[in-house]
């Protein structure tokens, strides 16, 4: 417990760090009028973290952000008031969105949760906007529909930033070749000096602002390029620092969206709206080369075992703590199995930290919905073999007697025992 305690307050004091430095950042580039920040990056942190932790785990993390949102709010903007009405607003909003994506697309294909978190994004943020506005117009004498205007765009943008930069960083890759590192290297160098070239020149530009406009189509292009080359981790690095360099030259007004005639901030907004397109694409190819990946892993894992060697599948109901065995799938390990009806007799068969760590995977998906991570562990089958299992899939579906737990167990196919060989093989 001690140790779960410490690791969850490393891991608060992270993403309220993490939080803290996008805000102040955010703030820093603000609207000295409406008082509403242009870019709102903190909004993509909440909803991250949200998604990352636990239902269990979201009352501490909203105590923690919140206290770091008024922390910074009266530190660098509003009275105290004020902080404590848009701190609520703000983290209701991302709390919102990451249990839209819980409750909405829990045990979908991934492609379902992006649209489900987008469509959220889109709708929970007009709440806040209204919200906010609402409350800025009454306290502060600005006008309503500005605010909520740049509220809604700001909130919208940074979650759709943030988000896909941090699920990026948390999606793990196949490990990267030395080519795909050259590659994706080069890439990425290339990346950073198109957007430097783009976005670095002045309003209008020698070349004109068509020229200018068709250019910028280039650094999206690399952009894309870089996670089909080398993994979604890198492409996620690559798109932060893009982002970077756009938002920088933009706020100094420089590039292709600092266009005469628009007003104080305006051209942040344009920028923010094509780097959010971009995020968007990336987004798509994240999906793509996640499912991608893993088609590849159970081609590989075929070859090595054979087709449909060594699965199983059963299904868990938590409250009287039954199994049953998927009876379609019929292989080795499947057959082993089917003699274990319940929770006691499938622990008997695992050593002390695999049944904790099973445990806590099943309070887990029964809280979240789902769990795409890997988890290895290792069955003492009678009469003496000891095979290494590795559970890939976690669902948890609601039913009308609560929720029934769904697991995928695959025999790993370099097992020193395996129930394929001999015992003593």
């Amino acid at each position: 417990m001690s140790y779960l305690s410490g690791r969850l307050l490393l891991a608060l004091l992270f993403w309220c760090a993490l939080y803290f430095l996008t805000g102040y950042l955010s703030l820093y580039m603000d609207a000295p009028v409406t008082r509403v920040a242009f870019v709102w990056l903190p909004a993509g942190v909440a909803v991250s973290a949200f998604l990352i932790f636990g239902r269990a785990y979201w009352p501490p993390l909203f105590l923690a952000l919140f206290l770091t949102r008024v922390l910074l709010d009266v530190t660098l903007r509003h009275t105290l008031e004020t902080s404590l009405a848009l701190s609520v607003i703000s983290l209701t909003n991302a709390l919102a969105v990451a249990w839209c994506v819980r409750r909405f697309a829990a045990g979908r294909d991934r492609l379902r949760s992006v649209g489900v978190w987008l469509l959220a994004t889109l709708g929970t943020s007009v709440i806040s906007g209204v919200l906010g506005g609402g409350w800025l117009a009454l306290r502060h004498e600005i006008d309503f529909v500005q605010t909520v205007w740049i509220w809604w765009a700001s909130n919208v943008v940074g979650t759709i930033l943030l988000t896909t930069i941090l699920m990026g960083l948390r999606w793990r890759s196949a490990p990267l070749s030395a080519r795909q590192l050259l590659s994706g290297g080069v890439l990425w160098l290339l990346l950073c000096l198109s957007a430097w070239y783009v976005f670095h020149q002045p309003a209008g530009g020698p070349r004109g602002v068509a020229l200018q406009f068709a250019l910028a189509c280039l650094p999206v292009a690399l952009m894309i390029a870089i996670p089909v080359v080398s993994g979604n981790r890198f492409g996620a690095l690559s798109f932060l620092c893009f982002s970077i360099i756009v938002i920088y030259y933009s706020w100094q007004r420089y590039g292709p969206f600092f266009i005469p005639g628009l007003r104080d901030g305006e051209s942040l907004l344009l920028a923010q709206c094509y780097l959010s397109a971009t995020a968007l694409l990336l987004t798509f190819v994240y999906v793509q080369k996640r499912e991608a990946e893993k088609h590849a892993a159970q081609a590989a894992e075929e070859r090595v075992a054979g087709p449909g060697q060594g699965k199983a599948a059963y299904h868990l109901e938590p409250q009287s703590g039954r199994l049953t065995w998927d009876n379609t799938i019929n292989t080795p390990l499947s057959r082993q199995l089917a003699a274990i009806n319940n929770v006691e007799q499938l622990f008997a068969l695992l050593s002390a930290e695999d049944r904790a760590a099973m445990q806590q995977r099943w309070q887990r998906v029964r809280q979240q919905g789902a769990s795409d991570d890997l988890f290895r562990f290792h069955l003492a089958l009678p009469p003496g073999n000891r095979l290494a299992v590795s559970e890939s899939r976690l669902l948890g579906l609601r039913g009308p007697a609560g929720v029934v737990i769904v697991g995928y167990w695959s025999e790993e196919p370099h097992s020193k025992i395996s129930v394929h060989s001999p015992q003593g093989a």
